[in-house]
């Protein structure tokens, strides 16, 4: 009697589908986070700001950048230490700090009907890390050690664009030293 095939079939069908399910879910994400950071801190290095010109229809350094947002950003490491994170917030206009990880979670938010002071200052370390923060910086556990940072500046008025740009350029990202 000839036995069927079928369970070999059905258990590689298996295998396929957990393979392509684990690689969707739990690898792609990695790998395109680690392709941003990458590029990121081809432009400055890590743990240092970038201003990348007003996004037009050429530009691809952000996954959908709106024209109407001017960027800030930086790819932080946490390997040589923590990072402090400072920004001026714009008035009268929509502004947000966004951090994702390394694997393009967003695990940190604020924006500027919560800014206190119209200014940020952040200090963002390794879950559990041991910091002395500055007076008046706020403490952040990133859950990776390596991610990005960014900021978006709305431009509701194009007379406000060079008072909406050197706003953003106040933007540090740095050792904590």
């Amino acid at each position: 009697m000839k036995r069927s095939g079928w369970g070999r079939w059905l258990l590689l069908a298996l295998v396929v589908a957990v393979v392509a399910h684990v690689s969707t879910v739990w690898l792609l994400p990695r790998v395109i986070m680690r392709i941003a950071t990458n590029a990121m801190a081809a432009r400055e290095g890590h743990n240092r700001a970038v201003f990348p010109p007003r996004a037009d229809e050429t530009a691809r350094t952000i996954v959908r950048p709106s024209p109407d947002l001017l960027y800030a950003g930086c790819a932080f490491d946490l390997a040589s230490g923590p990072v402090r994170l400072r920004a001026v917030v714009p008035k009268d206009t929509y502004w947000s700090l966004s951090m994702f990880g390394a694997n393009t979670d967003n695990f940190f938010v604020v924006n500027d009907r919560v800014a206190q002071g119209g200014a940020v200052d952040l200090v963002l370390a390794p879950p559990g890390a041991k910091v002395a923060l500055p007076a008046g910086a706020t403490l952040v556990e990133a859950p990776s050690m390596r991610g990005i940072v960014l900021t978006r500046t709305l431009i509701a008025s194009a007379a406000r664009l060079g008072e909406l740009d050197e706003a953003r350029r106040h933007f540090t990202c740095a050792p904590l030293s």
